[in-house]
């Protein structure tokens, strides 16, 4: 199963690594205008996701081609089964539509429902749903069309993966994103991770010894086991930095009340070892 994404930009650009032309995001949001865009990067059949649901909090400006929120193929080869989840239709109504594309016999075949309805310059949740044989596509919750014929397979079920990305081609036009989500069919997405420091009950005594540094590498098992353990005694999400803090002294509790990325958190000490030489986070 892909794993679900959650982007809020209030951090930079996150795992939608591939970007030219746009500037840094402010105040959580991104703004791409003239010929611009950003993608996750597509570098096989299984890379960016597959069944599920995608949601992009988006504003498209403008009344002609050129904003457009992107499923690229994972193995980043055209024609091929892109999935375009809003653009803008070329006959100057400023109707905003959803298409399927696929490869037919090395030309680009199509098939597009428009959004009845859907206003430009305002934010809207644009959502798509990719689930065995069918394409829904919505907005604001609404269902604006659905697609069965010519719909891919994914990775997992023996096809290919599609990359989020979102693009402008028009100096005329332009696209603002706030978030963009995606969560697998029968997951859940994740919420961005907040980290605080507060008084907390006692979590559970540490499993990792209390040195000043530590300098050989970590039990991550036991440091996840530990902090299970202190979720269920206290109810949070505590990751004690006893013992692989530079000085335990001074070490806090990096309190998480949503879902943990070890990902992030390996890196993050990795990171730091290899600037300092010491293992810390």
């Amino acid at each position: 199963m892909a794993n679900a994404l959650n982007v809020n930009f209030d951090s930079g650009f996150g795992s939608i690594g591939n970007v030219w032309n746009v500037g840094s995001p402010s105040n959580g949001q991104v703004t791409l205008s003239g010929t611009s865009g950003m993608m996750e990067w597509a570098s096989g059949p299984s890379a960016g996701h597959g069944y599920g649901t995608y949601t992009v909090t988006a504003k498209v400006d403008g009344n002609q081609p050129g904003p457009g929120i992107v499923l690229w193929p994972g193995n980043d080869q055209w024609p091929g089964q892109e999935i375009d989840m809003v653009e803008i239709t070329p006959d100057g109504s400023g109707r905003q539509y959803g298409t399927v594309h696929w490869n037919s016999n090395g030309s680009d075949a199509f098939d597009t429902r428009i959004y009845d309805g859907v206003q430009s310059g305002v934010f809207h949740d644009y959502t798509m749903v990719w689930e065995p044989g069918k394409i829904t596509f919505k907005v604001d919750g609404a269902v604006k069309g659905v697609i069965t014929d010519h719909v891919p397979v994914d990775f997992d079920h023996g096809g290919m993966n599609n990359t989020i990305g979102v693009l402008n081609t028009s100096n005329a036009t332009s696209i603002t994103v706030d978030h963009i989500s995606f969560t697998p069919l029968g997951g859940s997405t994740p919420q961005p991770v907040q980290t605080v420091t507060t008084d907390l009950p006692a979590p559970v005594a540490a499993t990792v010894a209390a040195t000043s540094t530590v300098s050989v590498g970590l039990d991550w098992q036991a440091l996840a086991a530990e902090v299970t353990a202190n979720y269920e005694a206290t109810g949070h999400w505590v990751l004690p930095t006893d013992g692989i803090a530079p000085s335990a002294s001074t070490a806090t509790n990096v309190v998480h009340d949503g879902a943990v990325d070890w990902n992030v958190i390996a890196a993050t000490v990795i990171e730091n070892y290899e600037t300092t030489g010491h293992w810390f986070m």
